[in-house]
């Protein structure tokens, strides 16, 4: 996936549930149910691809291997891939040892045509479209190359984690944790990665239920006090042999669990922000309904007295000297004196 790609599924994620009048504490809410559908469907997903078997077309052992490990969507791309793979031609270029290079040409599009290199040892390869390197998904012009040499199964290395049906039972952990030759500082830095990973891997289990939730939570609260404790006599703190030993250590463990109190009694009402002053202009009566600054001439239009015409003849309103009464009946007794 590309960054523009990921831009916009991000966008469209947002755009389900935010828009421009939403407020702070509307966010909040709208995110958590938001996150609780798309675990919903993600558990839906899971399901349907671990325990719903897949409708093989070919029946090849490279198809089966692919539909025990890959999700369901995966799969179909995949599958996808591997049926097209039969409409390619091969034609070695090149051999050096065990390395191949083959260009492998469509038979019914001439555009269609791509340099595939493969190393038969190590049964690792590469294909010029990149599709692999893009999408993490096999290509039909190397599946192809595959096929004629006898590669039966996909190659480990082929095999994405984030592409499994094991994808999101938490990341994997080095049992033996950070190697102690590196220096201090590095060592520090790794320790603390190796921690984080391990916690991941915790909240993993922790949505899953409540009796899971508060095991976890147990256990990392004895063992925040444990450690708490031994930072106190490395820094000599507390000392086994001193009679108050037990009091500090009741003073560094109540810190401890104040400072943790603190944060878990944080409310999860959570109010709109302060509205402070932007730049821009401000709403007023100097604004016209199309949102623009009015001139000084509208704007002492509007604050002047509408003026009322009059008639030139009788002085009245409502009319003009041409529709004027007065002047109509002035009009018809000149014409009579004439006659």
């Amino acid at each position: 996936m590309n960054t523009t790609q990921r831009s916009e599924s991000m966008n469209a994620f947002f755009d389900y549930f935010v828009d421009s009048t939403t407020t702070l504490q509307e966010f909040v809410m709208r995110y958590e149910k938001t996150v609780d559908s798309r675990y919903s469907k993600e558990k839906k997903e899971n399901f349907e691809s671990r325990y719903k078997s897949r409708i093989l077309k070919l029946g090849s052992k490279m198809e089966h291997h692919g539909a025990s490990v890959y999700t369901k969507n995966i799969f179909n791309i995949f599958q996808h891939e591997l049926i097209k793979n039969s409409q390619f031609t091969r034609q070695k270029v090149k051999k050096t040892g065990s390395c191949y290079e083959y260009k492998v040409s469509s038979c019914f599009d001439t555009r269609d045509n791509f340099l595939v290199h493969l190393d038969l040892d190590s049964r690792a390869g590469n294909c010029s479209c990149c599709l692999f390197e893009f999408q993490g998904i096999l290509c039909r012009h190397l599946l192809a190359i595959f096929h004629f040499k006898d590669i039966v199964e996909i190659p480990s290395q082929y095999i994405l984690r984030r592409w499994t049906k094991e994808a999101n039972k938490g990341c994997e952990i080095y049992k033996n944790g950070p190697s102690h030759e590196v220096d201090d500082e590095k060592s520090a830095a790794l320790r603390s990665l190796h921690v984080c990973r391990l916690v991941n891997r915790l909240s993993h289990f922790a949505e899953k239920s409540e009796k899971i939730y508060k095991v976890i939570v147990g256990d990392l609260d004895q063992i925040y006090q444990k450690v708490s404790m031994m930072e106190a006599q490395a820094i000599g703190i507390i000392e086994k042999d001193c009679g108050s030993s037990q009091q500090l250590m009741s003073e560094v463990l109540s810190e401890a669990v104040e400072s943790q109190s603190h944060y878990i009694s944080l409310t999860t009402n959570i109010g709109d922000p302060h509205i402070s002053q932007t730049k821009g202009r401000r709403n007023g009566s100097q604004k016209s309904q199309s949102g623009r600054f009015k001139s000084s001439l509208e704007i002492a239009l509007t604050h002047t007295t509408v003026k009322r015409w009059s008639c030139q003849i009788c002085g009245g309103y409502g009319h003009n000297k041409r529709s004027c009464k007065g002047m109509q009946n002035s009009t018809n007794m000149l014409s009579h004196n004439v006659e």
